[in-house]
């Protein structure tokens, strides 16, 4: 119980951090469609890269504790012995 508890908190956070984290991506895709310069494109495109790289990561570490978690399920049930 207590781990399905914990896996579907991990998944409302996870939800919940990147509905804003692709706000971010949004607005930054959006400057690169409204720079003027190839300098500008350039620079925002690495920010973009770089907000990118740290969903990627979070998702990642978070989606590896979920699978951690379920290893530690027993995989059969257990038997009462009477």
């Amino acid at each position: 119980m207590k781990l399905l508890i914990f896996i579907t908190y991990i998944s409302l956070l996870l939800l919940t951090s990147l509905n804003a984290e692709d706000k971010k991506v949004d607005v930054l895709l959006e400057k690169v469609q409204e720079a003027q310069t190839k300098e500008e494109k350039n620079i925002l495109i690495s920010q973009l890269k770089l907000e990118l790289a740290k969903i990627n990561k979070k998702a990642r570490e978070e989606s590896n504790a979920i699978i951690n978690a379920k290893k530690k399920i027993p995989s059969k049930l257990f038997n009462n012995i009477k």
